[in-house]
């Protein structure tokens, strides 16, 4: 295959990028309003509630801080992505995320800025569920999203991203997320979708170009999702959520003969390329409801989630190695987003963000252990860094009370963690 020559130097970025990039672990820093903003003081006797988060990762050993910031779509085929932040208070969330981001910094650790939105009803429903006129019902999340006119879409996105691009710009970010799970607009849903089947990766191309020429030092992403839905590569349903369709787009549909699918090949391969880094979403389940985990010791537990979490881990690698054969290039992989709450049976459908539970973090611990096993442990070439969901500002979301991600204030589950994460 003959490749334009911006790839060919994508592609000798890339091998630096996989060589040179140490193994780090981290947390996605949550806020939910109120005190519990992106925010840091200037006056050290009085550290905001973020600083005292941050303070608490890196005594476990983080390294790496992603900041989530948040927009809605309201209904699954709107054109328009709305920032949760109004207008009038941009530039005050501009100086305080700066200094939280330098105050992070400061510590010796870096920093990621992640836009994300979620869709939600016409009164701010979420999760969202549209009932159609003829009765059915249509579960939309920014997964499968069918903008009317995606044209428009992309540039409300892009002004999305505009707003964080010049805060990344200002506080010198080491990275920055351009999209993440956004599947029927990156590699399409030809099952849900049937008029852009194929999403729009040139799009996405063009849209990476700007944010590289925005921030050319960052490191560039976007973050796929590794799920236990399943996925129809023609002749097989796989389960792997977007990653494997992904796999299904640039490797077993490679090389077409036909001119125009030719084309949208060659931009997805490019879009590919020319990331810094692929992020991975990963919530699977390891263990079914079927298993049986009462009365099993911590080690027994672990040896029983480690049955799955290596499965998926070897699932990966062989996804990512196929995919390199077709496109020529090795890509470094940043676990974004990996989580599992401290209730019982909580890495059983991990990607429950919410809910009822008994407070178990035995379970959580056990199930934090087997990912960092399997994805840590053996050295994968790809494996650069994971971070886990999440860390909330509000330090009511934390210790033995909480029954959600967090690790803080639950002993068990932080001395796994420092086990990986201090040097």
């Amino acid at each position: 295959m003959n490749r334009p020559i911006h790839l060919l130097i994508a592609f000798a970025v890339s091998i630096f990028a996989s060589s040179a990039m140490a193994s780090f672990g981290g947390f996605n820093l949550t806020e939910n309003g109120g005190a519990f903003i992106y925010d840091a003081s200037t006056d050290p006797a009085k550290p905001t509630e973020a600083q005292r988060r941050v303070l608490e990762a890196q005594k476990l050993g983080a390294k790496h801080i992603i900041l989530n910031v948040r927009a809605t779509m309201i209904g699954g085929t709107s054109n328009e992505i709305i920032p949760v932040t109004p207008p009038a208070e941009r530039a005050k969330e501009a100086q305080r995320m700066t200094r939280l981001i330098r105050f992070i910094q400061a510590q010796g650790m870096t920093v990621g800025l992640r836009p994300i939105f979620f869709v939600v009803g016409p009164n701010g429903e979420f999760p969202y569920t549209e009932v159609r006129p003829d009765g059915n019902r249509k579960e939309w999340w920014h997964g499968n999203i069918q903008p009317s006119d995606p044209d428009r879409w992309f540039e409300s996105f892009r002004v999305y991203l505009d707003i964080y691009l010049l805060i990344a710009r200002v506080a010198k970010v080491d990275e920055f997320t351009i999209g993440a799970e956004l599947y029927s607009m990156t590699v399409g849903l030809e099952d849900q979708w049937k008029e852009n089947p194929h999403g729009f990766p040139g799009r996405w191309l063009e849209l990476l170009r700007y944010v590289r020429s925005k921030l050319p030092q960052a490191r560039l992403m976007y973050d796929v999702n590794f799920t236990d839905d399943s996925v129809d590569s023609g002749t097989l349903r796989k389960a792997g959520g977007e990653i494997e369709r992904w796999r299904y787009r640039l490797v077993d549909l490679a090389n077409p003969e036909d001119p125009a699918q030719e084309a949208i090949w060659n931009d997805l391969v490019s879009f590919w390329t020319e990331l810094d880094a692929i992020g991975i979403d990963m919530y699977r389940s390891l263990a079914s409801p079927r298993d049986q985990l009462d009365g099993l010791t911590f080690d027994q537990t672990v040896t029983l989630l480690r049955q799955r979490a290596d499965s998926y881990a070897s699932q990966l690698d062989t996804i990512l190695t196929e995919i390199s054969i077709y496109t020529g290039v090795d890509k470094p992989v940043i676990f974004k987003e990996v989580g599992v709450r401290s209730v019982e049976r909580g890495m059983i459908d991990p990607f429950t963000y919410a809910g009822s539970g008994v407070y178990n973090e035995m379970h959580q611990a056990a199930g934090y252990k087997a990912l960092l096993e399997s994805l840590w442990a053996p050295q994968w070439p790809w494996f650069a860094g994971i971070c886990f969901w999440d860390l909330p500002i509000d330090p009511a979301h934390h210790g033995p009370t909480d029954l959600g991600f967090s690790p803080l204030g639950k002993p068990q589950t932080e001395s796994v963690l420092m086990e990986y994460f201090l040097d």
